[in-house]
């Protein structure tokens, strides 16, 4: 049903804009297409007080009809997929951004997560050298630089120190940006498995009980659904690896269920065997590192 609003009681352009902000931006279907550089201005700025991710997805698909050649809209909408887990959706948004506004170092600093976390480490330092470029003053943009620059490394098959493992490691499990406290815990959170035990270690299980626990059963994170992701090295038969790094998975989801009082439907198992290393096969403790559980939130 088409609502006709008389000539004399049409709002002027600002205070339209207004009503729709106000009202959760569910009239901003009603903006011209494209909307204008103030229109698009205001609307990044009301979708940036949206904290729901998907209601913030949502917000930006329509928003990115209204503003296709808004730098800081596409970068949004970048920021949004990659924060849900979308890299191959998120990356043109972010190339787009950057093509839009060659400053935006943010467009840049997310193009390089993404090719970190596709693999394509020499794509992540030429992102991260051009973002550092426009914003040198960037510590975490500096540190993904590190890591990217040793991820190559390990990929044109060259010696990759304990400590640079170390650094890579850390920094794969820090992709996901602005997460609380509370979320960075379980996504920080690595349960190492010696050789090809399938048995929860004691220490993982302190780590579970004393970590775990309390940040799974956290108010911040109860609607919140974690996969527990079981890895090995590359040692041994694939198939064999799958099946440890599924026990492994098994044995983490079963100690949090039945020790620390975690809602079964908050976890579920995935199995990758050695096909998703944290940092190459190459040495005893690459390896060490490798043969772990670790969490990553699906919703």
């Amino acid at each position: 049903m088409t609502t006709i609003i008389p000539k004399n009681k049409q709002p002027q352009p600002a205070a339209f804009l207004s009503v729709m902000l106000l009202c959760g931006m569910t009239l901003l279907t009603l903006l011209p297409n494209p909307a204008s550089a103030a229109d698009c201005k205001k609307i990044a700025e009301k979708i940036n007080q949206e904290r729901d991710l998907i209601a913030r997805r949502d917000l930006l698909a329509t928003a990115i009809k209204q503003c296709p050649k808004d730098p800081e809209i596409n970068f949004m909408q970048g920021y949004s997929l990659e924060r849900l887990r979308d890299y191959k959706d998120a990356l043109p948004y972010y190339v787009t951004a950057s093509t839009l506004d060659p400053k935006h170092a943010k467009a840049f600093f997310g193009m390089g997560d993404i090719y970190m976390v596709t693999d394509k480490a020499q794509n992540a330092v030429n992102a991260y050298e051009k973002g550092l470029g426009i914003d040198p003053g960037n510590k975490r943009a500096a540190k993904s630089l590190e890591s990217a620059r040793i991820k190559l490394k390990a990929e044109r098959g060259e010696s990759v120190t304990s400590d640079e493992a170390v650094t890579v490691l850390f920094a794969e499990k820090s992709k996901d940006r602005e997460v609380s406290p509370i979320e960075a815990t379980i996504l920080r959170l690595l349960i190492l498995f010696p050789g090809k035990a399938t048995a929860l270690p004691e220490e993982g299980a302190d780590q579970l009980s004393i970590v775990g626990a309390r940040a799974f059963t956290s108010r911040e994170l109860k609607g919140a659904v974690f996969e527990v992701v079981g890895n090995t090295d590359d040692s041994g038969d694939a198939k064999a690896n799958l099946e440890v790094s599924k026990k492994r998975a098994e044995a983490v989801r079963n100690y949090l269920i039945k020790n620390c009082n975690i809602e079964a439907k908050k976890l579920q198992v995935a199995a990758y065997g050695h096909t998703h290393p944290i940092v190459p096969n190459s040495t005893e403790q690459n390896r060490k590192i490798n043969n772990r559980v670790e969490f990553k939130r699906l919703k």
